[in-house]
């Protein structure tokens, strides 16, 4: 990595959004070396993904919830598998004792919640779901 694909990488880190050219006109390459590098950069795997930053407003909009299952029979890894695709789910936690599996959901709406609820709901061997939604955050 020389010092251009380090300034490309300082680039867009402050704004993942920017356009090929205004970062070719920053650090001086034209737009197809700046394109070139960032493919080169993404090939090697130096950038994995382009992310945003959630501000206050949204963040007080998403509805959170808690939700303890139970299975009979209890299978981990098929319960792993079958939640990994619920891109709301922000932890998962086996546990022992009577409940199987502790989740917390975060969602953009009640609408969505509901919606991951029943994913949930259905999956297979589930005995009992318990929801127990977030009023206020405390800390």
């Amino acid at each position: 990595m020389d010092k251009f694909d380090r300034e490309i990488l300082n680039l867009l880190t402050q704004n993942a959004r920017q356009s090929v050219t205004a970062i070719g006109e920053v650090i001086g390459l034209s737009r197809t070396a700046v394109n070139e590098r960032i493919r080169k950069l993404e090939d090697l795997g130096v950038i994995q993904r382009y992310t945003i930053e959630v501000g206050d407003q949204a963040q007080q909009q998403k509805v959170c919830a808690y939700f303890e299952m139970t299975f009979r029979p209890f299978n981990l890894k098929a319960v792993k598998e079958s939640i990994q695709t619920i891109s709301e789910i922000r932890q998962a936690h086996a546990l022992s004792g009577a409940t199987d599996v502790l989740v917390y959901v975060e969602a953009r709406s009640m609408e969505r919640l509901m919606q991951v609820r029943q994913q949930l709901a259905e999956l297979e061997h589930l005995d009992k779901i318990v929801t127990s939604t977030a009023l206020e955050q405390m800390a």
